[in-house]
């Protein structure tokens, strides 16, 4: 589905990411890991379309779309720090990211996903302001799952999330791989890279599979 070729980042003097190449295939969860400041989260956004590369090459669906824009509204992120936007209720979130991609906006399919991640109904209506990290982070989550994307990314979606949580949104995360679509997570939970297809560790500069 995703096939990274060369993809190389320097910031300042340093190295980031050094020739990267792998190929991420459909109905598949990827867990990447690796200790702090590697270049986990740069490397999602170059994955994602959210920085251009400096250098390399980025196939989605076995088309060029290397520093495309468009590509973006194909795909469904999950940022760490939410990006939500802070006046808006947790429903209004996910129909305004619709209405950005040009997605149908469907109110049962929202409550739908909402429900799915533990969201209580009460407070779906709230202002983002009044709803902890938690259920800021649930609908972080919401959002990029209502989008139905063939391709999610997620940078640390269970960072805020007790164990409970975190069960829910990996039972999801399966149910949606079963479904054909290609999950890509970087993350320090180790329960969660557990329960990936595949863990691959970002080390040196390099995207290695974990032994």
């Amino acid at each position: 589905m995703l096939e990274i070729k060369n993809l190389s980042y320097r910031y300042k003097e340093q190295e980031i990411l050094k020739n990267v190449s792998y190929i991420f295939e459909t109905g598949k969860i990827y867990a990447i890991v690796g200790e702090s400041g590697v270049g986990k989260s740069t490397f999602l956004s170059l994955i994602s379309g959210l920085e251009f590369l400096q250098q390399g090459e980025i196939y989605y669906k076995d088309k060029k779309i290397t520093n495309y824009p468009e590509y973006r509204r194909s795909i469904s992120y999950i940022f760490q720090a939410f990006n939500l936007i802070s006046y808006l209720s947790a429903v209004d979130n996910i129909k305004i990211a619709l209405e950005i991609h040009r997605k149908k906006v469907s109110l049962p399919a929202i409550n739908y996903t909402i429900k799915e991640l533990g969201i209580q109904e009460k407070n779906t209506l709230k202002k983002c302001t009044e709803l902890s990290g938690g259920q800021q982070q649930r609908v972080a989550i919401a959002r990029a799952i209502a989008l139905c994307a063939n391709l999610v990314i997620a940078d640390e979606p269970t960072g805020n999330l007790d164990k409970r949580n975190a069960k829910q949104v990996m039972s999801l995360f399966k149910k949606l791989s079963n479904e054909g679509k290609c999950i890509i997570v970087v993350t320090h939970d180790r329960t969660l890279a557990a329960e990936a297809d595949v863990v691959l560790t970002l080390e040196d500069g390099a995207l290695v599979a974990a032994t």
